[in-house]
């Protein structure tokens, strides 16, 4: 849940990246969204969904006037349980073992564009139908795939970026405990 609040802090900070209410071209919390699956199953799913009902009754003015604690709470867990429904998913077919020692690049880019695309499909979905916002009640049909497209796009460069971000330190990190010298 810190790595949701800290994604978040990045985003919204970074307004040139919004794209519609509650979309951004590039999303920073879709990748600890991710990470958090992966690495804590479904406790992570638990930290992103409750990150995510804080967030949008935290950060969103217009969800804090519209959105009621349930609402919050199906968007919260359409964040996180999404995520975990599709590790899952994606685990069993491509028969990837528990401690994720055969997870390869191709199955995380499986999971990150299957994860960017129910996310975004039941964000969307989520926010035609709830009062989110008066811009979704207001916009035509292709305006509102547009969006959805755009959120997915933006939940899979999210992804790519921090995971990739996470890879590299942690191949420095490595590299520097391997290589240093006893005593140094």
């Amino acid at each position: 849940m810190i790595a949701w609040f800290l994604a978040w802090a990045v985003q919204i900070n970074l307004p040139v990246l919004n794209y519609a209410p509650g979309v951004a071209i590039i999303f920073f919390p879709a990748g600890v969204r991710t990470l958090a699956v992966l690495v804590f199953g479904w406790r992570g799913a638990l930290g992103v969904a409750c990150g995510t009902l804080i967030t949008y009754l935290w950060f969103f003015a217009a969800a804090q006037e519209t959105i009621s604690i349930f609402n919050g709470i199906l968007l919260g867990m359409a964040s996180g349980f999404s995520a975990l429904l599709v590790f899952k998913l994606v685990q069993w077919w491509q028969n990837i073992s528990a401690d994720l020692s055969s997870l390869g690049l191709k199955h995380i880019l499986i999971i990150v564009l299957s994860q960017s695309l129910l996310s975004s499909s039941l964000h969307q979905l989520l926010y035609h139908t709830l009062p989110f916002s008066p811009f979704y009640a207001t916009q035509p049909l292709h305006i509102c795939l547009k969006s959805g497209l755009a959120m997915m796009v933006g939940d899979i460069l999210g992804s790519m970026l921090l995971l990739y971000a996470v890879a590299i330190t942690a191949r420095w990190v490595i590299q520097r405990v391997t290589y240093s010298e006893p005593g140094s």
